[in-house]
């Protein structure tokens, strides 16, 4: 079954003293990998309702949402003919109120050094980063790569990532 539009996604970047805030997906797509707390926008709502609403539901934090940081554009052909096409945008974002808790798509919810996930050695396929040092550490690749062009400009930082590949 192949869909035939592209399913619209946001997610938040949200910073604090030279920690991000990533969640651990709890459901697929990337069931396991650290990423930007989002989801995919409903029908007749605005981006940032859904921004609120997903970071609510995976973290329990209240959010302000702030400009557009990163586009990314991503076409996944399987050999089973579940094909997807993702539009994510995503914001920065500063945490109003709450203390993070993982809620319903996340298996986890914690604050991590921008330093330490841009700058450590890492062994990376096409899906994961893994860190010898811990059990696993496996971030979404464009999380990653926002990270790397962040701590040359800072929130002045726009980027767009775009790739295609089959599994």
């Amino acid at each position: 079954m192949e869909l035939s539009k592209p399913i619209v996604g946001v997610g938040a970047i949200i910073i604090e003293n030279g920690k991000l805030l990533l969640v651990k997906r709890g459901k697929e797509p990337n069931k396991g990998f650290w990423s930007f707390p989002g989801g995919v926008v409903e029908f007749r709502e605005t981006l940032e309702d859904a921004l609120k609403r997903e970071v609510k539901e995976e973290t329990n934090l209240e959010i302000e949402v702030k400009d557009v940081a990163c586009v990314l554009e991503k076409i996944v052909r399987s050999e089973n003919g579940k094909d997807f096409h993702y539009i994510i945008i995503d914001f920065f974002a500063k945490v109003v109120d709450g203390e993070p808790t993982a809620g319903s798509d996340a298996e986890d919810v914690r604050w991590f050094d921008i330093d330490e996930i841009v700058n450590e050695t890492a062994e990376m396929d096409t899906k994961k980063i893994y860190y010898p040092q811990r059990d696993s550490f496996a971030i979404v690749n464009s999380v990653r790569t926002f990270l790397k062009n962040f701590k040359k400009f800072g929130e002045r930082s726009r980027i767009y990532i775009s790739s295609s590949k089959t599994r």
